[in-house]
């Protein structure tokens, strides 16, 4: 899921996608709406084998139309996925992991660059700028 999700982000609409993957679109789509709680492990190496062939590629240099790179990147954007920098390779596949956003992930740092850049602010930033918050309105009420 994240590694389709992430190249949506870049461009790749479903049904190139689905020509290099040999899933079906509809497939594809339950895929990247997380509406699936298994897939194969043919699946898993499919989109895995996608993901590294394109993760670097430009959509529109590989035959994808403006007009339908960008409405993969509209619908990517809308839901907020992260884009394939954000993933470590070894860490992409963990349901734990987080997508490293802005390198400072997890810090208010991660947070103001998450706000500078017009990322969606991710889970780890979110907490760190609500713990640093407090002590904000406590030294505010000092001074």
């Amino acid at each position: 899921m994240r590694r389709l999700q992430a190249l949506a982000v870049v461009g790749w609409p479903t049904a190139r996608l689905s020509r290099e993957t040999g899933l079906s679109p509809g497939r594809l789509d339950r895929l990247l709406a997380a509406a699936v709680a298994v897939v194969s492990a043919s699946e898993a190496r499919a989109v895995a084998a996608a993901f590294t062939r394109l993760g670097g590629a430009s959509p529109g240099l590989c035959g994808v139309s403006h007009i339908a790179a960008r409405a993969a990147r509209n619908r990517a954007g809308t839901a907020g996925w992260a884009p394939p920098a954000a993933w470590d390779d070894d860490t992409i596949d963990d349901p734990a992991a987080i997508p490293q956003w802005t390198g400072h992930c997890g810090t208010t740092r991660g947070a103001d660059i998450h706000d500078r850049d017009g990322l969606p602010r991710c889970p780890p930033c979110q907490a760190a700028l609500d713990r640093h918050r407090p002590q904000q309105r406590h030294h505010a009420r000092r001074a």
